[in-house]
């Protein structure tokens, strides 16, 4: 998957090799009427602009997909409990363990072992809190 300096770095080579192209196809070109420097400047720049927009949006599409992919394939390697418990913490974002519980209508030691297999799955992060835990997806369950 590509993080958001990968693709800035390709933005900039593309960049860079349009303007090359552009340059030497104006150089080339020579002198023709109505088409100077500026004009070719100005479209390059637009060329430059297009096509950054595009590389944004497809990165944004590819990685949302990518994410929605991920999570899927997780949770089908999960109990039918464990997914539960994990849609209501991605859902809230951030709970309190005894508040799931109440939620769910486990038992304590239930959503204990359901919240470590999920620990050890890497799905939750779970840190204490007084006498009960806050438990948060991990970045890679995040929406």
């Amino acid at each position: 998957m590509m993080d958001l300096r990968e693709l800035a770095s390709v933005i900039v080579i593309v960049v860079v090799l349009q303007g090359s192209l552009t340059l030497l196809l104006f150089v080339l070109q020579g002198s023709t009427p109505g088409v100077g420097f500026w004009s070719v400047g100005i479209s390059l720049l637009l060329v430059i602009v297009v096509s950054g927009s595009i590389a944004l949006i497809l990165y944004w599409v590819v990685h949302r997909y990518a994410t929605e992919r991920a999570i899927r394939t997780a949770m089908m390697a999960m109990s039918e409990d464990e997914q539960k418990i994990l849609r209501i913490i991605m859902r809230e974002g951030k709970i309190r363990q005894d508040d799931l519980r109440r939620r769910v209508d486990f038992s304590k030691s239930k959503v204990s072992a359901l919240i470590n297999n999920l620990v050890e799955k890497n799905a939750v992060k779970k840190t204490q809190y007084r006498r009960t835990n806050h438990l948060e997806p991990t970045e890679q369950f995040r929406r």
